[in-house]
């Protein structure tokens, strides 16, 4: 299945709410992508501009939509989700866009 990741930000009405609904969201965040076929393969909680990034599978370009849609309804998450490709299918492409030059 395709990989995606998403860069998430907690609202203000997340970060006020997480001491109650915490863990809660994110299994709800989780439970919500299932729903619609996909798998959190991992999450990262971050200091910096983001505060999760999340890896995810989805079975096309359409249901990791659905699921960002879905799970910024909730209120307490920006969410930027964004199609990812393995290192080694990256380097494939790079080889037919440069005519499949070798290294010397």
């Amino acid at each position: 299945m395709p990989v995606y990741v998403s860069l998430v930000k907690f609202t203000r009405d997340g970060i006020m709410t997480m001491k109650d609904q915490g863990v809660s969201r994110s299994d709800a965040v989780k439970r919500n992508a299932e729903e619609l076929g996909g798998k959190l393969l991992n999450a990262y909680y971050c200091l910096g501009e983001y505060d999760v990034v999340a890896i995810w599978e989805f079975p096309d370009n359409k249901t990791a939509m659905k699921a960002a849609v879905k799970n910024a309804a909730i209120g307490h998450i920006q969410i930027s989700t964004m199609p990812a490709v393995p290192r080694d299918e990256w380097a494939g492409l790079v080889s037919e866009v440069f005519g499949g030059q070798k290294k010397k």
